[in-house]
């Protein structure tokens, strides 16, 4: 092979030097053509894992919000908000009384009640019929009053 070469004018090596670049350049044009377009396939599918994933999790907390709503078991209702905010409230209370649920709890200021009380309502997606809120130097205390 190197007598080959060597025997090959300065024009001939020069095609040959020139026409092996080329190859090279084609061979990572098309590798880099390959990946880029399994890239673009792979977040694509990634995209409708996600889009996937989203609804049945949306799908799943209404399923849940439903049988909560519909659920007339503290325990469970307690368990559920105790799961669902158990760093932000403290001294959570549920007590039915008459036709009435009512969900008393503490929290450290009046904003963090009233965005907790929101929270609470929708996800119970039951009918509020009176907030209370009393708010001292230390915490806040919210009372919540459902049909």
């Amino acid at each position: 092979m190197n007598n080959f070469l060597n025997n090959l004018n300065t024009r001939e090596k020069n095609l040959i030097f020139i026409a092996s670049s080329l190859m090279v350049i084609a061979a990572l044009f098309f590798l880099i053509n390959n990946t880029v377009t399994n890239l673009n396939f792979s977040s694509k599918e990634l995209d409708k894992a996600k889009s996937d994933y989203k609804y049945v999790v949306s799908k799943a907390e209404l399923l849940g919000n439903n049988a909560l709503s519909q659920s007339s078991n503290i325990e469970e209702i307690e368990l559920f908000i105790r799961n669902l905010l158990q760093e932000s409230i403290s001294n959570l209370v549920i007590v039915e009384e008459e036709s009435s649920l009512i969900v008393s709890f503490k929290t450290n200021n009046l904003k963090e009640s009233i965005s907790i009380s929101d929270e609470i309502a929708f996800r119970l997606g039951r009918e509020l019929s009176k907030i209370s809120y009393s708010n001292n130097e230390e915490d806040s205390i919210t009372k919540l009053f459902f049909n």
